[in-house]
C-alpha cells in the first residue's frame, strides 16, 4: 500500500561527497595551463593505443570528485602529478610514482619505464620536485587550459568544459578579428 503522506526530504541523511567506485579509473589529473604537463598528456595519448588512460585538467569542475576522493586540493595538483588508478586500496599516486604507474599501462617498451619504481622514493621525488618547481619558467604556461583536438576529446573526463572553453575561444577570436 502507498503511504498517504508525501515523502519528506532526506534532511537528516549524511551523504559522502563522492563515492570512489563511481569515478572513472585510470585518470591523470594534470595542470591544464602547463606546457610541460600538456606535452606529457599528448605523449601518453600517442603511446596509449588501447586508450587505458583518461585525463582531467585540475582547473575543471570535473576534477573536484577526484580531488575529494584523494583528499588533495587543487594547489597540491598544481605542484604534483596525480594519477587516480581506481577505487582499490591505493586510490591515487603522486609525483614520479604516478608517472611510472601510468607507464605500466602503456605497451612495451614504454611499460618498462615502470621498473624505475625501484629507485627510492626520496630520490625520485626530489628530482620530480626540482622539475616541477621550474616547469613554468622552462616550458611556459598558457592563460587558459589548452583544448585537445576532437580526435582525442573523448578521453577527457572534463570534455564538456573543454568544448565550452573552445567555443568561448572561437567567439573571442572571431570578435578580435571581425
Amino acid at each position: 500500500t502507498a503511504p498517504s503522506e508525501p515523502r519528506q526530504a532526506l534532511t537528516n541523511v549524511k551523504f559522502t561527497p563522492v563515492a570512489p567506485f563511481l569515478l572513472i579509473p585510470r585518470v591523470i589529473i594534470y595542470d591544464g595551463v602547463c606546457h610541460l604537463c600538456n606535452a606529457g598528456v599528448k605523449w601518453v595519448i600517442d603511446k596509449d593505443k588501447d586508450e587505458c588512460i583518461s585525463f582531467c585538467s585540475v582547473q575543471s569542475k570535473a576534477a573536484e570528485p577526484y580531488l575529494i576522493a584523494c583528499g588533495v586540493g587543487r594547489e597540491d595538483v598544481l605542484r604534483r602529478f596525480i594519477f587516480v588508478e581506481g577505487p582499490a586500496r591505493n586510490l591515487f599516486l603522486a609525483l614520479l610514482a604516478a608517472a611510472l604507474r601510468v607507464a605500466s599501462y602503456l605497451p612495451f617498451p614504454y611499460s618498462a619505464l615502470s621498473s624505475f619504481l625501484v629507485i627510492p622514493a626520496p630520490l625520485r621525488d626530489a628530482a620530480y620536485d626540482y622539475v616541477a618547481k621550474h616547469r613554468y619558467r622552462w616550458f611556459g604556461r598558457s592563460d587558459k587550459c589548452i583544448v585537445p583536438s576532437d580526435e582525442v576529446l573523448h578521453r577527457f573526463v572534463d570534455r564538456d568544459e573543454l568544448m565550452e572553453l573552445r567555443e568561448n575561444q572561437d567567439i573571442d577570436d572571431h570578435q578580435s578579428t571581425g
